[in-house]
């Protein structure tokens, strides 16, 4: 799908703020309001947008402790992969994942209520993929950004 100058005006208000309007997108786009709406709904059909999702603060539901983990599996085999990347679909608490070069195979962001909490989830992690040579956490100390916000150009 080739994007129109309005579709990207779109994408960058909506990723700003979900809730507006339909009359607001429509007039900070230049369009009218039922064409704004046909333009949101095909960007949604073509899942240029995939989502629309509310951002919680996580300090204010008990989530506190926030930490990157770098894992290394012992051996790359593709059948032994399934299991570890099922856990990290299925685990609310790793709020990101990547696939990497480098040291590890993976890096994942995981949020945890404590750093006790953390360490069961490390054990059930180790316990349920037993394809896992090592993992090294870091402690996020200090948030200086956070966004899911995609550059539109």
């Amino acid at each position: 799908m080739a994007l129109t100058k309005a579709d990207r005006n779109i994408l960058r208000l909506m990723q700003q703020d979900a809730t507006i309007t339909l009359s607001e997108l429509a007039e900070h786009v230049g369009l009218s309001p039922s064409s704004a709406q046909r333009r949101l709904q095909k960007l949604r059909e073509d899942k240029v947008i995939l989502r629309d999702v509310s951002i919680v603060d996580p300090k204010k539901v008990g989530g506190a402790v926030s930490m990157l983990v770098e894992v290394e599996l012992e051996r790359d085999r593709p059948e032994l992969l399934p299991p570890f990347q099922r856990w990290v679909a299925e685990t609310p608490e790793v709020q990101e994942a990547w696939g990497t070069s480098g040291r590890g195979d993976y890096t994942l962001v995981i949020l945890a209520q404590s750093v006790d909490h953390f360490d069961a989830l490390a054990d059930r992690m180790m316990e349920l993929n037993p394809n896992i040579r090592k993992f090294t956490t870091s402690v996020v100390l200090k948030t200086l950004k956070r966004g899911l916000v995609v550059p539109v150009e």
